[in-house]
């Protein structure tokens, strides 16, 4: 089973840096890696330098940076077209319907979440192909990234809930409709679309979920801004079960006791023990501000030495499951790691078979085991940055 190994963190952190200098160390220790960038702001090329015009992405296809080693930045609109196309046209037809001219319809249709639809598609096939033994993701600043490792949950409950009902009250009102607007609603092709591209991503919400296979690392910077929403990301991870197993904190100033930066060391001194003590036992890697810009291999295999040392890239530093049950004499104990959340920041609720914890803007479905179905919630409480839900 192939890992992967997602990188997210706030935006300008350094987080593509990391991840091109992740994938070079991987494939230099004999590993098989492709890393992927879905953030719509590509940089990844531009990391190599690889000799690409200002919007050339190759396609969406693989280009291979070094031995052992593959790039793709994904282009959305190219794999809509391909994928999507019965969607993207209903979409775009709305659009024009709504008095949009047919290209402002076309860039409209693009519906947000498509580029981690169009990621997990890949994911999947990668995996089910086996050709890479590492799959690096370079994912889009924290609230992105956050949404594509829910985006399987979210449509496996769309599945689950509603799709078939929505397929047959279009099927049985479609003609009715017809009589008496002129509203589009999509037909069959559309649903048969929709189908094939849940298809598509079937299984690959497992291994997101699986700690033998996928980890997140998170990066950061030694500012008070950056750390919070760092703090968060790591909660959110916790919550949906992904596990963090480590922090890469970007871009120290050398050490110079006098000078116009003295105060920023300083600063950075204290932010970066901070975030040691903040996720421990998640242990926390280091990296300087180079004294060059980062662009092209000879810098990348700079910062992969700081990185690791010479070990493996594709370890898993930390292990720990973000979330088990374990049953408890007639009950059962759902356990979730969420530091940093006060109880007061919580709403949970239960829906049949699923319970949905609501955090700020962000929810989590979690489906619950055949064996707990029949039983009530009975108590919820934090202790230590851990919630404990008894049934």
């Amino acid at each position: 089973m192939p890992r992967i190994i997602l990188m997210s963190g706030k935006g300008g952190v350094g987080k593509t840096t990391v991840s091109a200098a992740t994938g070079l160390a991987c494939a230099q220790k004999g590993h098989r890696t492709i890393v992927v960038s879905f953030d719509l702001a590509h940089s990844l090329f531009d990391c190599f330098d690889l000799p690409r015009g200002l919007f050339d992405h190759n396609g969406g296809e693989p280009v291979r940076a070094a031995e052992n080693l593959d790039v793709q930045e994904i282009d959305v609109q190219m794999e809509i077209e391909k994928h999507w196309g019965d969607i993207y046209r209903y979409l775009a037809m709305l659009m024009t319907s709504s008095g949009l001219t047919d290209v402002i319809a076309e860039e409209v249709a693009v519906i947000p979440g498509m580029e981690d639809v169009i990621a997990l598609m890949y994911v999947n096939k990668y995996m089910s192909e086996g050709k890479y033994d590492v799959i690096v993701l370079d994912c889009p600043p924290t609230s992105e990234s956050l949404r594509f490792v829910s985006m399987t949950s979210t449509i496996e409950w769309y599945v689950r809930k509603r799709f078939n009902v929505d397929r047959n009250i279009v099927r049985f009102a479609g003609p009715i409709a017809k009589r008496f607007t002129d509203y589009k609603l999509p037909d069959e092709k559309y649903f048969t679309a929709m189908m094939q591209l849940f298809e598509r991503i079937t299984g690959v919400d497992k291994m997101l979920v699986d700690p033998e296979t996928t980890s997140v690392r998170l990066v950061t910077q030694a500012e008070k801004m950056v750390i919070r929403e760092t703090q968060r990301a790591f909660m959110y991870f916790n919550m949906y079960g992904v596990a963090v197993d480590r922090i890469v904190i970007n871009r120290l100033l050398p050490d110079t006791p006098d000078g116009y930066y003295s105060r920023w060391v300083k600063a950075q001194t204290v932010y970066a023990q901070e975030v040691r003590e903040y996720f421990d036992p998640v242990p926390t890697v280091s990296l300087p501000l180079f004294d060059d810009e980062v662009i092209g291999v000879r810098n990348l295999q700079r910062v992969a030495d700081a990185l690791f040392s010479g070990g493996d890239p594709a370890q898993f530093y930390h292990k720990g499951a973000p979330y088990t049950f374990t049953k408890e004499g007639e009950g059962y104990l759902l356990t979730i790691n969420l530091p940093f959340v006060d109880k007061s920041d919580l709403d949970i609720s239960r829906h049949q078979e699923d319970l949905t914890i609501r955090i700020g803007t962000f929810k989590r479905h979690v489906p619950l085991p055949r064996s707990v179905l029949s039983k009530d919630v009975q108590s919820a409480k934090m202790v230590d940055g851990v919630l404990q839900i008894r049934f």
